[in-house]
C-alpha cells in the first residue's frame, strides 16, 4: 500500500488540533470594531453621568468595586463615573468580604488626594468621603487592592 501524500495521519491529526486551538484562542481574543471591551471581567463600563449631591456607593470586593447606588451604576463593576466640575459629591462603600479594604481619590499621578483608613469591617459606616468635583481627581481606587484592579476612572463634565 502506498501514500498519496507525504503526510502522515498522526501529523495530521497534529495540524487540525493545532489550527483549532489557534481559531479559539482568535476568537476569544477578537475585536468587533465598535472600540468596546465586551468583557465583564476588567469593568470601566460606562461613563455614566452622576447628578451633583448624589451619594456614590459600592460594595467592596477584593478584586472590583461593585456599584450600588445611584441605581445607574447598581453591579456595575469598576464603573466610569462622570461628575460635574465644581459640584458636591459623596463616594464610599458600606458592604465589604472581610478583607482589608479602603477608598481613595487618585489624582494623575496616582497620589490620594482624599483617602478612607482601611478596615476589615464587612458593614462600615465610616468609608466616605464628601468631596468638590474637581479635574484633579481621575480614579477612585482600594489601595490595598489596586493592582488587582479595585479601581475606576472619574471624568470630568
Amino acid at each position: 500500500m502506498t501514500r498519496d501524500s507525504n503526510i502522515s495521519r498522526r501529523k495530521t491529526m497534529k495540524l487540525a488540533g493545532a489550527t483549532a486551538a489557534t481559531a479559539l484562542v482568535a476568537g476569544c481574543s477578537s475585536d468587533d470594531g465598535d472600540g468596546n471591551d465586551d468583557s465583564d471581567s476588567d469593568g470601566g463600563e460606562g461613563p455614566y453621568a452622576i447628578d451633583p449631591d448624589t451619594e456614590i456607593m459600592f460594595r467592596a470586593d477584593s478584586l472590583s468595586w461593585y456599584g450600588k447606588n445611584p441605581s445607574e451604576i447598581e453591579d456595575v463593576e469598576n464603573p466610569t463615573l462622570q461628575l460635574q466640575e465644581g459640584e458636591s459629591y459623596t463616594i464610599g462603600w458600606d458592604e465589604g468580604d472581610g478583607q482589608g479594604h479602603n477608598i481613595e481619590l487618585w489624582d494623575e499621578n496616582g497620589d490620594p488626594i482624599e483617602a478612607t483608613e482601611t478596615t476589615s469591617d464587612e458593614a462600615p459606616d465610616d468609608q466616605t468621603i464628601d468631596f468638590e468635583a474637581s479635574s484633579d481627581i481621575v480614579e477612585y481606587v482600594c489601595q490595598p487592592h489596586a493592582s488587582s484592579g479595585m479601581r475606576g476612572d472619574i471624568e470630568m463634565q
